[in-house]
């Protein structure tokens, strides 16, 4: 589950609309809708950690990160596959929790990360949508 499917999940079960919750957490209701939709994703950290208070969820869960994507990565990449992801994961991990960056920086970094996640997958939403219309 992505994190915008989390946050409508957890929206509606706390019956909260999109301009409630997005009040709750500072943002507009159109940018919360982006948020839901997983075509954005949020540029600061607060805004995440926002989320986790209001929800009363950890950050982790939000993210999606309880440890399945590194246990599933060797049955669905192989062994290379899986310990790229271990790297990735690691230097991106220490890089947030002990790295010489100051906050603003670390900030832009995930910026960074969330906007070539984002257009990667707008990528490939094109090309294989296009080949699916295409048969």
């Amino acid at each position: 589950m992505l994190f915008g499917d989390r946050i409508k999940q957890l929206r509606d079960s706390a019956g909260l609309t999109q301009a409630e919750l997005g009040k709750l957490i500072g943002v507009s209701d159109r940018v919360l809708g982006y948020y839901e939709a997983n075509e954005r994703f949020p540029r600061k950290q607060e805004v995440i950690a926002k989320f986790a208070e209001v929800f009363k969820v950890s950050i982790d869960y939000l993210l999606g990160s309880d440890g399945s994507f590194l246990q599933d990565s060797g049955e669905k990449y192989g062994a290379i596959g899986h310990m790229q992801a271990q790297g990735v994961l690691k230097s991106v991990e220490t890089l947030f929790a002990g790295g010489e960056l100051i906050e603003d920086d670390k900030d832009e970094v995930f910026r960074i990360i969330s906007e070539l996640y984002f257009d990667a997958k707008k990528k490939n939403k094109e090309k294989y949508g296009r080949k699916k219309k295409d048969k």
